[in-house]
């Protein structure tokens, strides 16, 4: 490793949790990054995310890519691969190998289809992502962690938005993370440096929906994940998204989605 760098372990095969878990995280400041060679496959997905530096991306057919930072790097399951510097050559990254359900919705909605490297959208916030590979969180905040990376590789595999566009991308995103819904919405006002009834007014000429709306609609769209993919019960669901109990879930459920959730996790397992 070049002398002044660093690479670390942030994170190493985390408890699951419901939504997924945190396989490996990690940090490179300033140096040549140790990544095993020629190609190889990790189980999970790879997130990548190049802050200074410049390197390349080698694809299984062996095709090379250039990635300059600011730039991310996101890697399918078993996609064979290799990224790094050049010898000699340095950088610095966040990197993490993430898996569970709440990575796989966005596969399976057409949100991350193909492996490789692509630049960074204007208003993804690099500082957001190494605050949630910096630790691993207690127990109790690991779910919440892992829906948050997920929001965020959702809206770093964006197409590229203006500053306007990019302020009502983090609202949504800030709320769309809330779970427990313990944000009040002059808070999130607050944090986009927008005046309150300007904040709800225009929030829902974008969105089609109030913020607290969406924000529920978020929740909902959690819970069916959980659905899904897990056994949990519908008690559990209901705790780990802020419900009350499982009679107020049962009634929000069926009213955004048209059947319960006991019909819901019947006819999706059925298909």
């Amino acid at each position: 490793m070049t002398t002044g760098g660093y690479q670390r372990i942030t994170m190493s095969d985390q408890a699951p949790t419901p939504f997924g878990r945190v396989l490996l995280a990690g940090e490179v400041s300033d140096a040549e990054p140790l990544v095993p060679g020629p190609l190889h496959a990790l189980p999970g997905t790879v997130i990548s995310l190049v802050t200074a530096g410049c390197g390349f991306y080698r694809h299984a057919d062996l095709r090379t890519d250039p990635i300059v930072a600011p730039s991310l790097t996101v890697v399918l399951p078993g996609e064979r691969h290799w990224y790094g510097t050049r010898p000699g050559e340095r950088w610095s990254e966040w990197f993490a190998v993430v898996e569970g359900p709440a990575f796989d919705l966005l596969r399976e909605t057409g949100r991350l289809t193909w492996s490789g490297p692509r630049p960074l959208p204007r208003g993804v916030s690099p500082a957001d992502l190494a605050l949630l590979l910096r630790a691993a969180p207690p127990r109790a905040g690991a779910e919440s962690q892992i829906w948050a990376l997920a929001s965020w590789l959702s809206g770093a595999l964006a197409p590229p938005v203006d500053d306007e566009t990019a302020r009502w991308e983090r609202a949504a995103r800030l709320l769309g993370e809330d779970l427990p819904a313990r944000l009040e919405m002059r808070q999130v006002a607050f944090e986009l440096d927008l005046e309150y009834d300007r904040f709800r007014r225009v929030f829902r000429e974008r969105y089609g929906r109030s913020p607290l709306a969406f924000r529920n609609d978020r929740r909902l769209e959690a819970a069916a994940t959980l659905l899904r993919a897990t056994n949990l019960t519908c008690r559990e669901i209901a705790r780990r998204i802020g419900f009350s109990d499982e009679f107020h879930l049962s009634r929000r459920f069926r009213s955004r989605y048209g059947v319960s959730p006991t019909a819901y996790r019947t006819g999706s397992t059925s298909t």
